[in-house]
């Protein structure tokens, strides 16, 4: 396909009333270009064959007894089968939706109940959670097993719903039930402040939101992308799934977060989107690479040296408005020779991370450290940070020639964005959520009759319109002496970009002065302790070794110095266990439960007051 024909192709996918309708359309304009594989593994789609899997789906759906409007719940992980199922459903007119695979049957009963979907589809690995699941809920009527060979009695597998579609089922029309004004999906929120709201999605809406990343970034049939994120998550179904289809490129699927490296560096993607912790990771690595090389002197040396031109064109960026022009094409375009120079050394250590070839990095759903996406800059991967939630979807970033570290940059095309008198955000525009399903008195409160959502979020804007954001808005500490501060600043300042640190917890409302709770990353703490001969020493042990907690007390140290003293942590513990994903202290996709982890842990906190800000615990610091 031509560039023309290709943009023609997206324009006519964007134009188009629903997202199932915009799938049609690509899949007849490009049978044969492979859109699907799967890591690890030969297999792959083209475009024609997943529109056939997926109209099998949806016929077999249809059979079964499904009608427009109906839920179908999918327990899958990041992998193929999702794609054929959710693409399936919506063909159906019915509202796929996605569960945590993490989740505990207890929490998604809770979804489910709410949901009331009519089949529930998952996989072999997952298919004893759904069968417990379904058991609970009667409200399911079919179980799909996706493998052939797995489904017991009474179940289906894959292939049996797909055998199921008549020979004369009309796609086309089956299709053409749904309009912009139709729901497309459920988003289920992750659960930090109470149960779960199940966040409507419109087709429109969604068509809005891709059209809008279009306007502002550049797109193309030959881009590749990872899908390696949970489903359930906002980000990932438009960046892993409804692009994809809709821009015309190419998606791996991951469904083993552990094999994410090897993933980057086989595919070599020019579209990526990441949590902060991804990408402090990949910095980690990058800083190893640094320090293993023969050429480490001259390395650094190029390291500093662009990284002072990435701070230097920042204060610049700055202080020029943006009505005045771009200053420059970017801090890595348009170099001198000496910038040149520096970023040819540092070219090849890019390339280990998967991500040279990459015109597209995006990052978003927690906050990053402005030092982080500095550094990863001079290395040549300049990283975009968005601004959304799983009720507006994607609602801000910076132009990419334009990145203003420090903020989630300028809002897209439709979107309106204002503050409150408290600095709450609030947005409006095509992809804010109608409102939370069966959900009415929720709904009330976070949206507003006239369509402004508030978002809990407390930001500021500069003169040029870029938005920072501040912290959640029932998450700031006041301390005793009536100090504001953010946690999630001075756990970023602490955090940075190094690799030991997992996690930060910050207390100190209505205390006199800040302690914090300090995860150690599991990954981390191996690698540090095989650069320090302590292999095969236990992580619990790890955490209280006097060479980790000398590196930990560095960490805060040097993070102390980047805050004002009333923020500064006085005082912290280094706990001997992490936090996993999904689990008691942790949403699925990596927030904090900062109220449930208080309470877990309010006898530590307490224990590092009792004792004042001098003199401290084992495994903890003044």
């Amino acid at each position: 396909m031509n560039v023309a024909h290709q943009s023609s192709a997206i324009d006519q996918a964007l134009a188009q009333p629903s997202l199932s309708a915009a799938f049609l359309a690509q899949a007849g304009a490009s049978p044969g270009r492979v859109a699907l594989r799967a890591f690890g593994s030969p297999r792959r789609l083209t475009m024609g064959e997943w529109s056939a899997r997926a109209t099998a789906v949806a016929g077999g759906l249809v059979r079964l007894g499904v009608r427009p409007g109906d839920r179908v719940a999918l327990l899958l992980r990041t992998c193929m089968e999702f794609h054929i199922a959710d693409m399936g459903a919506m063909l159906a007119g019915a509202v796929p939706f996605s569960l945590y695979v993490t989740s505990p049957v207890s929490q998604l009963e809770e979804i489910i109940q709410n949901g009331q979907p009519r089949v529930l589809i998952t996989e072999a690995a997952l298919a004893a959670k759904a069968r417990e699941l379904a058991h609970a809920c009667p409200v399911i009527e079919h179980l799909v097993v996706a493998e052939a060979g797995a489904a017991e009695r009474g179940e289906l597998s894959l292939a049996d719903l797909e055998a199921l579609s008549p020979d004369d089922f009309d796609v086309q029309a089956a299709a053409a039930v749904a309009g912009r004004d139709d729901i497309c999906t459920l988003v289920y929120t992750s659960g930090t402040t109470g149960p779960p709201k199940g966040v409507q999605f419109r087709h429109g809406g969604m068509l809005d939101c891709l059209d809008s990343i279009r306007q502002r970034f550049a797109t193309s049939e030959r881009d590749r992308a990872i899908s390696y994120l949970p489903m359930a998550h906002v980000a990932e179904r438009i960046f892993g799934h409804y692009a994809a289809f809709v821009y015309g490129y190419e998606v791996t699927s991951l469904a083993d977060l552990s094999q994410l490296g090897a993933a980057l560096r086989e595919v070599r993607p020019t579209r990526f989107f990441g949590v902060p912790r991804i990408y402090e990771k990949l910095l980690a690595g990058l800083h190893q690479a640094v320090a293993a090389s023969p050429e480490r002197d001259r390395l650094q040396a190029a390291l500093a040296a662009r990284l002072s031109r990435v701070q230097a064109q920042q204060a610049e960026w700055a202080a020029t408005p943006v009505a005045a022009g771009p200053v420059a094409a970017g801090p890595h375009a348009a170099p001198g020779t000496d910038d040149r120079s520096d970023l040819g050394l540092l070219r090849p250590l890019a390339a280990l991370t998967g991500l040279e070839q990459a015109h597209f990095l995006a990052v978003a759903g927690a906050p990053s450290s402005p030092e982080m996406l500095a550094e990863l800059t001079a290395f040549g991967l300049p990283i975009n940070e968005f601004y959304g939630s799983s009720e507006t979807i994607i609602v801000t970033c910076s132009p990419p020639d334009r990145i203003r570290l420090g903020t989630v940059g300028t809002p897209l095309a439709g979107a309106r964005l204002r503050l409150g008198e408290d600095g709450e955000i609030l947005i409006a525009g095509p992809t804010i959520t109608p409102g939370y399903y069966r959900d009415p008195e929720r709904t009330a409160e976070a949206l507003e009759p006239d369509g402004w959502f508030h978002t809990g979020d407390i930001g500021a804007l500069d003169d040029d319109g870029y938005l920072r954001i501040v912290d959640r808005k029932k998450a700031l500490i006041i301390n005793s002496f009536g100090k504001n501060m953010s946690p999630a600043n001075i756990e970023q300042a602490i955090k940075g970009g190094q690799p030991l640190i997992s996690q930060v917890l910050v207390a100190g409302d209505r205390r006199p002065y800040n302690v914090a709770l300090i995860v150690l990353d599991r990954d981390g703490v191996a690698g540090f302790a095989r650069e320090h001969a302590l292999d095969g020493t236990a992580f619990e042990k790890l955490a209280g070794h006097p060479e980790v907690l000398g590196a930990v007390a560095a960490a805060v140290d040097a993070g102390n110095l980047r805050l004002s003293r009333p923020e500064q942590v006085r005082r912290y513990q280094v706990l001997d266990h992490d936090w996993p994903l999904g689990g008691d202290q942790l949403t699925p996709t990596a927030k904090v439960k900062r109220g449930e982890v208080a309470a877990q842990y309010q006898a530590v906190i307490d224990g590092l007051y009792d004792s004042g800000p001098s003199g401290p615990p084992p495994a903890s610091r003044t």
